[in-house]
């Protein structure tokens, strides 16, 4: 009786594979073309993915000072809106809006403020203390602070 063959991978294979793989999401948290901004006043330099990711969720809501954090980001279906959703979010448009109807109709949260473009972002960022926003990288400009977006 044969037995079947077992078919085995060279590890040069395996370690190339490795390589070619992109970064995971959490490396990645805004793509390339955004950036994360915040108002001057605010002294943070960094955050991590997951208090990105929980802001822009309504999960935390205020800075260490004891502001409030006023999320701003790209309309959902803009194409820097969809990757920020996708990328850093890993949600949908559609999974975004229904996340934040159930949350609101159960009584939570702020939605994010949305805006046309990264110029407008740029502006209520400016203006506004608590603001952190999303931003093409392209317009980012000396009102606001860049933030580092770790793991």
């Amino acid at each position: 009786m044969m037995r079947p063959q077992t078919l085995r991978t060279p590890a040069w294979v395996v370690a190339l594979a490795f390589m070619l793989m992109p970064p995971p999401v959490a490396a990645q948290t805004v793509d390339g073309s955004l950036r994360v901004v915040v108002n001057k006043d605010n002294k943070l330099n960094s955050m991590t993915a997951d208090d990105l990711t929980r802001i822009f969720l309504g999960k935390k809501t205020l800075w260490a000072s004891g502001n409030r954090i006023v999320p701003a980001m790209p309309e959902e279906e803009s194409p820097a809106g969809e990757v920020f959703l996708s990328v850093t979010l890993q949600k949908s448009v559609s999974q975004f809006r229904s996340y934040w109807k159930r949350l609101l109709f159960s009584g939570g949260g702020a939605v994010p403020k949305v805006f046309r473009n990264s110029s407008q972002i740029l502006d209520f960022v400016a203006r506004q203390p608590g603001a952190i926003g999303i931003v093409e990288a392209s317009a980012v400009d000396d009102r606001v602070r860049v933030l580092e977006v770790s793991k």
